[in-house]
């Protein structure tokens, strides 16, 4: 990590370090194992912990995306480091549509709804992944406002739970998960609680 930056091949887009909303994700999934094999998206991957983690530990199938490529040699790096292989892809989140998600059983994400225009993006992304037919969509967050409105959004909408998470120990971190699972959606229809 020290050579790349010494590089010069800092990312830019806030993928410059391991946020700590990944660790409430990965700790959710030891609780919450995912079935071997599944194909797992980690948007906004950053540095690629959660999709690697996912990788090494349930042989998943990893894509991860992020709008700033500066990121994959870091990602590189770190799936040597845990000797999984992954795949990644250079893209934003309003740039992923059905076809991207048809392929994808998980979403995972980490600390991605830092802005406000992020938030309409983000809506759209779960809305497209759901319908595509990931069946599960996880995200972690420390309490952004932006992150507090797509939970409410998602709550009116799909079938989700939002949890607050605390992690103690060298990985310290405290925020919320949003656990939004398909095999529970039933779509609202205008007027009818269902």
């Amino acid at each position: 990590m020290k050579k790349l930056k010494r590089e010069d091949r800092v990312p830019t887009l806030h993928g410059h370090q391991v946020w700590q909303s990944s660790y409430m994700i990965m700790d959710y999934l030891q609780e919450h194992p995912l079935p071997p094999g599944q194909r797992i998206m980690d948007i906004g991957c950053g540095w690629g912990l959660i999709g690697i983690y996912c990788a090494k530990h349930f042989a998943g199938r990893a894509l991860l995306v992020d709008a700033d490529s500066r990121v994959f040699p870091y990602v590189s790096s770190h799936e040597q480091l845990n000797n999984v292989s992954v795949e990644t892809a250079h893209a934003s989140f309003d740039q992923l549509g059905d076809d991207d998600f048809r392929r994808q059983d998980i979403v995972l994400g980490a600390d991605i709804c830092f802005w406000p225009e992020l938030l309409t993006q983000l809506k759209l992304l779960v809305t497209t992944a759901l319908r595509a037919g990931v069946k599960q969509i996880i995200f972690a967050d420390p309490g952004r406002p932006t992150f507090m409105q797509l939970a409410d959004y998602c709550k009116r909408n799909f079938s989700c739970i939002l949890c607050p998470r605390e992690l103690g120990g060298r990985t310290r971190s405290k925020g919320y998960l949003l656990v939004i699972d398909n095999s529970l959606h039933r779509p609202r229809i205008e007027g009818v609680n269902t």
